[in-house]
């Protein structure tokens, strides 16, 4: 790519001043098979968005560039209104603002260690690293009286086939039941795994496998009580799909898996599991400032079919389908 990067650049509406400065042979590094281009920070930040998002979505392309592939993003809000209550100085916040660009309909920041030549101590680096690991999510809540259906409710959450059928019954009937007592938390009614991963991070400790666990590993593990870490690997992860699930089509149930796939090669850049109405349980990255999360299948959409070059396609396992197909039939 070395002798491509000044018509990048050209592209991205750099002078050709600036391109030739960002190219000088003491800001580039070679390593092995990659080269770091290493502008000062004044050239940095004096990017237009619109060259830093051309630029920025190059860099996605290569999996060694952490915070191109997995940026930052603010969705259906400003810069100021995210970071309201973060504790960043307004400087902070004016320079993360600087440095943003719009990746689709969402704005994007990927330039955190820039960001952190500001901080001003040992703490608030620490908070500028928090601060950028904000994410959007839903707290849900199923809201549950004397008119409920009680069947209809178990038979849904408990997957269609009686699975935790035993833990779950007894659960929703006494919310029904008990005066006073009206709504569920969602994570309740979760299968353990899920449960447990939800509204976290991932501790440094998952990274023992040698990667830390990215979206696929997420929804293969949906119904599992304990991960199978095999699904770390992107090979045996497709083959658990084609010989336990197959692809359905809307209206999806709980626990489907949905797919964002490529148009042109097929291959699946992202999974999440579908809860209800189009609320999804989703990990939005391999690193550790992407936390287990339930977001709203449209804004999971805006964050990865940016490009226009993908669709969703969803998958159901088969013993799952086998009851649904069953049940239709009585």
């Amino acid at each position: 790519m070395l002798p491509q990067l000044p018509a990048l650049f050209a592209r991205a509406g750099l002078s050709q001043a600036l391109i030739d400065s960002i190219l000088q042979p003491q800001k580039i590094v070679k390593d092995d098979n990659l080269v770091h281009v290493l502008p000062p920070l004044q050239e940095l930040e004096n990017l237009s968005p619109e060259s830093r998002a051309i630029i920025y979505t190059e860099l996605a392309n290569y999996p060694e560039n952490e915070y191109h592939v997995d940026p930052v993003l603010i969705i259906g809000t400003s810069v100021d209104e995210w970071y309201r209550g973060s504790k960043l100085r307004p400087e902070l916040i004016q320079k993360i603002k600087q440095l943003s660009y719009m990746r689709g309909e969402t704005i994007a920041f990927s330039d955190i260690p820039a960001l952190l030549n500001y901080a001003q101590s040992d703490s608030e680096a620490r908070n500028i690293f928090k601060a950028c690991t904000r994410t959007r999510n839903l707290m849900i809540r199923l809201m549950l009286d004397k008119t409920a259906n009680a069947d209809e409710l178990i038979k849904y959450w408990s997957f269609g086939v009686g699975i935790r059928r035993k833990d779950l019954e007894p659960l929703i009937q006494s919310i029904i039941e008990l005066d006073g007592v009206d709504d569920l938390g969602i994570s309740h009614l979760l299968p353990a795994l899920a449960r447990k991963l939800l509204y976290t991070y991932p501790g440094l400790d998952m990274a023992k496998h040698g990667v830390m666990p990215d979206c696929h590993w997420t929804s293969l593990n949906f119904f599992n009580f304990e991960p199978h870490e095999y699904l770390l690997d992107a090979r045996l992860a497709t083959s658990q799909v084609l010989e336990n699930f197959i692809p359905v089509e809307p209206p999806y149930i709980f626990g489907d898996v949905l797919f964002f796939l490529d148009n042109t090669t097929g291959d699946a850049f992202h999974s999440c599991v579908h809860l209800a109405d189009n609320m999804v349980y989703t990990k939005n990255g391999r690193n550790i400032l992407s936390p287990w999360v339930i977001m709203r299948l449209e804004d999971v959409k805006k964050i990865y079919l940016y490009k226009g070059n993908g669709r969703v396609q969803g998958f159901r396992r088969k013993d799952i389908a086998a009851e649904k197909t069953a049940q239709k039939g009585e």
